[in-house]
């Protein structure tokens, strides 16, 4: 593929695999962090949010991620 429009003079397969796969999971990864701070801002303040159970999971490990950076930063 990069051979024939001479790039470079030979590439493993698993190098675009392996990059367009990566691409494809931060694409996701940003998609769906951008649709969970949509839905938080926009409910309103002293209103009760309703989150899907992925994005329940994904708010606690945010909450025990900072949670740990909070305890190393204050050691």
């Amino acid at each position: 593929m990069l051979m024939s429009a001479g790039v470079i003079a030979s590439t493993p397969v698993w190098v675009p695999v392996a990059l367009a796969g990566a691409g494809v999971g931060v694409s996701y990864g940003a998609f769906r962090y951008y649709t969970l701070r949509k839905k938080l801002v926009a409910t309103p303040a002293g209103e009760e949010a309703h989150f899907t159970e992925k994005e329940a999971k994904v708010i606690e490990w945010l909450i025990r991620r900072f949670a740990k950076s909070a305890k190393h930063n204050d050691a």
